[in-house]
């Protein structure tokens, strides 16, 4: 498994960063961590992480879906600032790419949507 960062922004106390990993099995996995006063008003906690995972099989169309936004690779789209895990979410929603959903944090638990 290969973890590298990939994104940190910060701007009004609230700080994102941004990770992908590519695990042995093929599967690629991207975390978003958010930190500050933004998370306690989205999630009710300081600290909230996200994280969308694709089987080997939905890789294919990810990075299709990404290529198709001018973005060269998944790194470069997820490292420009105007584009979260959300936005990656609802470009593979528009483009029936399948993926599982989970959120992790202090308050709120774990919730976990799995791959259609």
């Amino acid at each position: 498994m290969r973890e590298h960062e990939v994104a940190r922004f910060e701007s009004a106390g609230d700080v994102r960063t941004v990770s992908v990993v590519e695990g042995d099995d093929g599967v690629v996995e991207v975390r978003e961590r958010v930190s500050g006063p933004s998370a306690l008003v989205a999630y009710g906690e300081e600290e909230h992480g996200l994280r969308v995972l694709f089987s080997p099989a939905a890789v294919p169309g990810l990075l299709r879906a990404v290529g198709e936004t001018g973005h060269p690779s998944l790194a470069d789209y997820l490292a420009d600032e105007k584009n979260a895990l959300i936005d990656l979410m609802d470009l593979c929603d528009a483009r029936d790419v399948a993926y599982t959903f989970v959120g992790v944090g202090p308050a709120s638990g774990v919730q976990c949507r799995p791959a259609m």
